[in-house]
């Protein structure tokens, strides 16, 4: 798998938050219409976050956490409690959690690997609590370090979950006087 460099992933969140307010506030709607409610986030796997992702054609929100992380521990009684991100989350997303210091093993396709392997190796998370965006075919797309309020979350989970990224390439290249 490919590591996106630290300099990526800004630019791709510094994309989010700008075209998030540019697109004015019209994604609560939809954050506010889930088919059911659910008081709490359905994690899984991350093996079987990327399978469920690919059938159901949802976008991947991969939470890296520790048991000693206290950010980690804040996000968990705050943000990831709040009725809007879960709804977001269960509608839009498949939600994966993977612990940064867990031998727990993952079989992705046949490809055997660690869950602090994966952190490591794979998306080079060095510190906690790390989220990254996967396209639902486990493409990845980038992330943001560090706790999120239940605001700065559904910013990100909207600009994902509308596919903006697709057009942000584009209208930065138009804006550069390139071809449309």
């Amino acid at each position: 798998m490919k590591h996106w460099p630290t300099a990526t992933i800004a630019a791709l969140l510094i994309l989010a938050v700008i075209f998030t307010a540019i697109a004015g506030d019209d994604s609560k709607a939809d954050a506010k219409t889930p088919s059911h409610k659910s008081t709490e986030i359905a994690w899984l796997s991350y093996d079987a976050g990327l399978v469920k992702a690919k059938t159901e054609d949802k976008h991947v929100f991969i939470n890296f956490t520790t048991k000693w992380c206290g950010w980690c521990k804040r996000m968990n009684k705050t943000t990831f409690k709040e009725p809007e991100i879960i709804e977001m989350l269960d509608a839009k997303f498949v939600s994966v959690k993977v612990d940064g210091d867990s031998k727990n093993k993952l079989d992705i396709d046949g490809y055997k690997i660690t869950e602090r392997n994966l952190a490591r190796s794979e998306f080079g998370i060095r510190s906690y609590p790390t989220y990254y965006f996967l396209k639902p075919d486990g493409g990845k797309l980038g992330g943001a370090r560090g706790y999120q309020s239940k605001e700065q979350l559904s910013q990100y989970l909207a600009y994902v979950a509308e596919r903006k990224y697709d057009t942000a390439k584009t209208q930065v290249h138009s804006e550069k006087g390139g071809s449309k």
